[in-house]
């Protein structure tokens, strides 16, 4: 290669692997330079076509690659939820499910996944809880550094998030999480070291909170002194989107890319201004336009710089990977009297389904985590299928109301004018007095309308526009009926020209409708005639920082980036949905209430208002207990739910989670038996709110939250104050029964450089059904001798999970040991350490109630570390 790269265009260079970067990097201006420090647009990075370096486009999320449209996009194959995937307990599938999610990218052009989410269950109502993997951080670093592995053995890049501590969604922006030091590095940090350590994520996003006073995007002590040196990880840190909140002083800790563009806080004239004024290490700015170019190399945009169009892939090997992630991840909770499963041979005469989730949509959780299926399926169209071509009598009632709003107007009864299709249309204009040409019409299928990232390209986003969502209301039965809408900006509500609704877009209330600052929902109600076309009309104004700074100072850094407004429905209807169910079930052989939550409920930008089932479900499920002598429930839901009120009236329980878009497919084969339950709770389910760790304290007042349960997380907590969960973390039932003998450990000695192995066997006994079946089995460890710091009464430190065992059949299962399972911070120290003479009770069990010892384990001689367990990490050791 020439000494001196020459400036070249795109195409010129036919293997761009082979450039000599330090070369490249020194032929970029210092504005260049900069540029590659912010995102150039909502999805992409900037592009510097001069010197052959290309752009890079990344993409939402852990449930599946969303692309570039937030909504009405392209479809995207939509994986389960984070915590359906930790209840799975399984490295391998989580290895196959990152191999997936890589494929996925590659099908939006995306070259970096925002994935996967690594954040600690604190308190069950964590609005953002059913993204991530576990309450314990050792489960948690495992499944996500067998994520990271699989995506990044395919060229797409990982970004595990959000660093560190973004455990609520309540004042998520701004929120200052003071935790200690030990539980930091302990609990939250530590899942995070685990994926850097052992899979080298190629980015990690930073999250929107502080962390002891310091935004994470510009916390010298997270980015340099922790991941840079003591990691020595030399990843890209980029921003959750919004989550810049400084120009020199989040440079200078270390932190490489803002996001989205255009930028709010890394502008050119700022970043020369303080360069200028000695505030910015020019270090720091050639370290992160390095990791830029790096990561560009990383996953081959260099050789290939192609932005192909996006396109959804249903093959079906992808529907089989997807139908058996969710399968894997179901918990049998309670089969009393072997209720379950419902298998289409047997002599049902009469099969009901009730419950507002039976034939609604649960794919997943609100927010950026949501994304459009190519299709969906529900639970009683799956079931119902079962039972196709036999005698069983099938009824159904939806029995009880648990919308959190009046529900988003159906495409069913509303359409396209122009075009007769379900959905609307949207008329974009230029200015906000509706008097310029239609520059742009497009489509919308969903009248839950949100623009991100999408506005058309005839509106400018510098200036003012506006857009007008036309549709048809075609009613299907006569009465007063209930609408309602909201709003992200300032807007009006019409109907056949009649204003009845006004949202001026002011901004010092945050409704909840919107995972951004928005209005509440305004609801009324409305005579309507069945059949009768009724035109609504919605006229709407754009909202901007730069139009209206006045208005954003405190609220969301993303507010502006969104604009948006949401039509709801609801049928006139004079049922009493509770008694109808119970009056079905009282002449069925068996009945299955589908209840829970769903991504209203559980979403970003909120937390979860309520702990108990919301609406009416509590009462259906009494009720149809009441009248039919065999109740299943299946819930789904990100979190625990209350279930003390019902819960022994029933006869079988199964939590399903959020399965995306084969949720009724998996859940169908659970309940009818094609599918023997394997799933194991990742998280543990308390009797009580009042019971759980962070009740005290979450979400924190005047803009703090303490973290006053210090290491005692999820299960910690239980076996600290010795009260008994409802179920304990690893808990799960299957068809069949399984014993666990000859538990031992294979040495009674832990040296530096040594690792154990628990071995044990797993036998399937039967149970009267012929099923395969998975059994999980989880080591801990318990500090017996002298504690120099306080440690919890037993912590998970490995785990596994049998192959698939047939009745009859058993396996040997292996669990290595070796110090980083059992080590603790030590924060005066500053080092991963384990006393000389330490002895530790390892246990086996199958859940955290029923662990039992199986050996001793002693540590002769100190080991102390920072990160790997080599020479490197001694030279590092700084002693206060």
């Amino acid at each position: 290669m020439n000494s001196q790269l020459q400036p070249v265009e795109f195409g010129t260079i036919n293997n761009m692997a082979n450039v000599d970067f330090e070369e490249l990097q020194s032929q970029l201006t210092l504005e260049e330079k900069i540029s590659l420090l912010v995102g150039a647009s909502t999805w992409r990075t900037v592009e510097i076509p001069r010197l052959g370096i290309p752009n890079l486009k990344v993409s939402d999320g852990p449930s599946g690659a969303r692309g570039e449209i937030f909504g009405d996009g392209v479809p995207a194959n939509f994986l389960p939820s984070g915590v359906s995937l930790g209840a799975t307990w399984d490295i391998d599938l989580l290895f196959e499910v990152g191999q997936f999610l890589a494929e996925e990218c590659k099908t939006k052009s995306a070259s970096v996944s925002l994935a996967p989410t690594m954040c600690i269950h604190r308190h069950p109502l964590g609005g953002r809880n059913f993204e991530s993997f576990s309450e314990d951080p050792i489960l948690t670093g495992r499944l996500a550094t067998a994520h990271v592995r699989g995506l990044q053995s395919r060229g797409i890049a990982a970004t595990p998030k959000h660093f560190v501590a973004n455990d609520q969604e309540t004042n998520r922006f701004h929120v200052n999480a003071i935790i200690p030091n030990r539980t930091l590095r302990e609990v939250y940090l530590l899942p995070f070291q685990m994926v850097v350590r052992d899979a080298d994520p190629w980015c990690i996003m930073t999250a929107y909170n502080k962390v002891n006073g310091y935004h994470c995007d510009m916390s010298n002590d997270l980015l340099t002194n922790i991941a840079r040196n003591e990691w020595t990880w030399d990843g890209v840190f980029m921003s959750d989107w919004g989550g810049t909140n400084s120009c020199a002083a989040s440079i200078n800790a270390g932190f490489d890319l803002e996001m989205p563009g255009p930028p709010i806080h890394r502008t050119e004239a700022k970043i020369l201004k303080q360069i200028e004024q000695g505030e910015v290490d020019m270090k720091q700015i050639d370290s992160s336009t390095r990791r830029i170019l790096e990561l560009l190399k990383k996953t081959g945009r260099f050789e290939d710089y192609s932005n192909d169009p996006e396109f959804c892939d249903e093959s079906p090997s992808k529907r089989q990977t997807l139908l058996k992630a969710a399968c894997e991840g179901i918990v049998l909770l309670k089969n009393e009297g072997s209720s379950l499963p419902l298998k289409p041979i047997e002599n049902l005469k009469k099969l009901a389904i009730f419950g507002p989730n039976s034939k609604k949509v649960v794919a997943g959780g609100g927010g950026s985590a949501y994304i459009k299926a190519p299709y969906w399926t529900c639970v009683y169209d799956s079931v119902k299928s079962r039972f196709d071509g036999t005698l069983t009598e099938f009824h159904y009632a939806v029995g009880a109301e648990a919308n959190r709003y009046v529900s988003t107007m159906p495409s069913s009864v509303a359409r396209n004018p122009d075009t007769g299709v379900g959905g609307a249309a949207i008329d974009w204009y230029l200015g906000h007095d509706f008097t310029s040409p239609v520059v742009a019409n497009t489509h919308v299928n969903d009248l839950y309308y949100v623009s991100f990232g999408n506005t058309p390209l005839q509106v400018s986003r510098e200036t003012e526009f506006s857009f007008r969502l036309r549709t048809t209301l075609t009613p299907k039965t006569t009465g007063v009926h209930r609408l309602s809408f909201a709003s992200i900006g300032p807007a009006k509500m019409y109907i056949d020209g009649e204003l009845v609704v006004e949202e001026p877009g002011h901004f010092e209330e945050r409704g909840t409708l919107f995972f951004t600052y928005g209005s509440n929902e305004t609801i009324f109600e409305r005579p309507l005639d069945s059949g009768r076309d009724y035109q609504i009309t919605i006229d709407y104004l754009s909202h901007d920082r730069q139009l209206r700074p006045e208005i954003f100072e405190l609220m969301d850094p993303m507010m502006d980036k969104f604009q948006g407004v949401r039509i709801g429905y609801h049928e006139y209807d004079d049922r009493n949905l509770s008694t109808e169910a119970a009056d079905l079930a009282q002449c069925c052989d068996a009945a299955i209430v589908v209840v829970g939550r769903d991504k209203e409920w559980e979403t970003e930008g909120h937390d979860i208002p309520v702990f108990d089932l919301p609406g009416e479900q509590v009462q259906l499920i009494e009720n149809v207990a009441a009248s039919c002598k065999r109740t299943i429930v299946v819930v789904q839901a990100g979190t625990p739910v209350n279930m003390l009120p019902w819960i022994d009236k029933v006869h079988a329980v199964i939590y399903a989670w959020y399965q995306g878009q084969e949720l009724g497919n998996a859940a169908a084969a659970v309940i009818c038996g094609e599918f023997n339950p394997s799933g194991r709770l990742p998280i543990t389910f308390p009797r009580r709110l009042e019971d759980c760790p962070a009740f005290s304290s979450f979400p924190g007042e005047d803009g703090t939250i303490y973290y006053s349960e210090g290491l005692y997380v999820g299960y910690k907590w239980w076996d600290l104050h010795k009260t008994e969960p409802l179920f304990p973390i690893g808990f799960g039932l299957s068809y069949c029964q399984f014993v666990l003998t000859d538990g031992r450990v294979s040495g009674n000695l832990l040296l530096r450089d040594t690792v154990l192995s628990v071995t044990a066997r797993v036998k399937n006994i039967g149970g009267g059904i012929l099923l395969p079946g998975r059994q999980t089995v989880i080591a801990w460890c318990s500090q017996t001798s002298k504690r120099r710091l306080a440690r919890p009464v037993k912590q998970i430190c490995g785990f596994t999970k049998t192959p698939p065992l047939h009745p009859g059949e058993d396996c040997q299962i292996n669990i290595t040991i070796d110090p980083y399972s059992l080590a603790m911070w030590d924060p005066r120290k500053r080092l991963w350490i384990l006393d000389q003479g330490s002895q530790f009770d390892i246990r086996l069990g199958t859940d955290a109630s029923n662990a039992t010892s199986i050996g001793i384990v002693e540590v002769p001689h100190e080991i102390a570390y920072i990160h790997r367990l080599d020479s490197r990490d001694m030279n590092l050791v700084r002693v206060d």
